[in-house]
């Protein structure tokens, strides 16, 4: 469904386009065509499946395996450039909609990948990343209770699962736009390319901001790695009481993990569980 600025645009020569409904009530997600603006032209997607070495488990659930979404789009800038982008994600559906059950959850978010695939490659809407996404997001919310309700789910898909859905969209839109200008797509985020400051998003007190005052456009040369304990990993020897070793090679307890990879950051998950 096209807005109807979209429709008026379609009908006259003069660039208007369309503008989805900010949160402030001011300032439109796309305005009149600039230089440095994108259209999307195609967007594809695939899913992988993985099985854990072991089972992970956090938050009271366990998960053996993994199902990663892949997407891939091309665009067209203003002035003719074309990009291709990839972005990926896993659909850690355990997290995101943990209401659900393994195969509900997943099932659901492999089905509103498809959902947001179509919505995306119908986008007929210019502008940088950021713009799209605003004209987005309130398609992609609908199309998840849209299948909310069509798949019967016992409780409907939460914003935080579409997101993590629409995020591997999302970052093919991003590397794609900076492949189109040859820049990294991190020094996109000031007012040489986008069209509004954070005062679209967050609000009178932001106006004159942009993204590139908090997301820093050069990449650090290095960057600490944390391993994940889950809550039912053997921590020593005396865990592995009952349990079949994995002759594979690797570690199969943490303090065994410590000296093999030189691990001096952790992240423990609790097996917990938060209402």
């Amino acid at each position: 469904m096209f807005s109807r600025r979209t429709l008026l645009r379609r009908a006259c020569v003069a660039p208007i386009v369309a503008a989805a409904v900010p949160r402030f009530g001011r300032t439109p997600a796309v305005i009149a065509d600039r230089p440095n603006d994108i259209r999307i032209l195609e967007v594809r997607h695939e899913f992988e499946d993985f099985q854990y070495r072991a089972p992970y488990q956090f938050g009271g659930r366990s998960v053996d395996r993994v199902t990663i979404l892949n997407v891939r789009c091309r665009v067209r800038s203003n002035g003719g450039r074309e990009s291709s982008g990839f972005g990926s994600m896993t659909l850690g559906n355990a997290w995101a909609f943990p209401a659900a059950s393994q195969d509900a959850g997943l099932g659901a978010m492999r089905t509103l990948a498809g959902r947001l695939r179509d919505i995306t490659a119908d986008c007929d809407d210019k502008g940088h990343p950021i713009d799209l996404f605003r004209v987005l997001e309130p398609q992609f919310i609908r199309a998840a209770a849209d299948i909310s309700r069509a798949l019967a789910l016992p409780v409907p898909i939460p914003k935080l699962c579409m997101l993590v859905v629409a995020s591997a969209f999302d970052a093919a839109i991003h590397d794609a736009y900076g492949k189109a200008f040859g820049r990294s797509v991190y020094d996109t985020y000031g007012p040489e390319f986008m069209s509004h400051d954070l005062s679209a998003d967050l609000g009178p007190s932001f106006r004159g901001e942009y993204l590139d005052r908090y997301v820093p456009s050069i990449p650090r040369p290095q960057m600490p790695v944390f391993h994940s304990v889950g809550a039912s990993d053997p921590l020593d020897a005396s865990d592995m009481q009952g349990r079949t070793r994995i002759e594979d090679g690797l570690p199969n307890t943490f303090e065994e993990w410590i000296p093999r990879d030189g691990l001096i950051r952790f992240k423990i998950k609790s097996g917990v569980v938060f209402t």
